[in-house]
């Protein structure tokens, strides 16, 4: 199984070679901004997923905050432009690239609530697997057409993490996590 320094470079190298470099460019600023301001954060969606092994395109970030008005507030005075029409969005003005701010402690698309960041960096604080798979799970459940590729994502996160069975998923997606860990691992039998 491969490290998560191995991870990290396939990302890189997958970032390197689809020309989405400006994906982390706008990542790191964004914390060095949150760092200035003292928030802590946590990174998910696309990014975490190449982080934990998974080298899938995305186009935007995802960071998790305590409050997000005040991330979108401090982003939006230093390099970033608040997108009109989202509370939870905002632009970095020279990349175009697009952030999510997403609310830590509420429930997102589906039954599991964002955790709660507490650590403040100017390094990516990525999610935890479980937690990511979580979200990517409870994200899908929630609207499972819309959020399809959170299905496919925690498929392939699962696989690609050699992940137990007795991962520590959130309860609210448990059951559906056993159906897809039963599911790949009798593929394999």
């Amino acid at each position: 199984m491969k490290t998560f320094q191995q991870f990290t470079k396939q990302a890189e190298f997958l970032r390197e070679s689809s020309g989405s470099t400006n994906i982390r460019k706008t990542l790191l600023k964004a914390l060095k901004v949150l760092k200035l301001f003292n928030i802590p954060h946590y990174v998910c969606g696309g990014f975490a997923v190449q982080e934990h092994g998974y080298p899938r395109f995305t186009v935007d970030v995802g960071i998790i905050v305590p409050d997000v008005p005040a991330a979108r507030e401090k982003l939006a005075m230093n390099g970033f432009k608040a997108n009109l029409g989202s509370k939870m969005t905002v632009t970095d003005r020279e990349t175009k690239v697009e952030i999510d701010v997403l609310p830590g402690g509420k429930v997102g698309p589906g039954p599991v609530r964002f955790p709660m960041p507490t650590k403040v960096s100017e390094k990516p604080q990525i999610l935890a697997l479980h937690d990511l798979i979580s979200l990517k799970l409870s994200s899908y459940m929630g609207s499972p057409i819309d959020r399809a590729q959170d299905y496919a994502d925690a498929i392939k996160l699962i696989q690609v993490n050699h992940s137990s069975r007795e991962l520590g998923v959130d309860a609210m997606v448990r059951e559906l996590y056993h159906t897809l860990w039963d599911q790949i691992h009798a593929k394999k039998a």
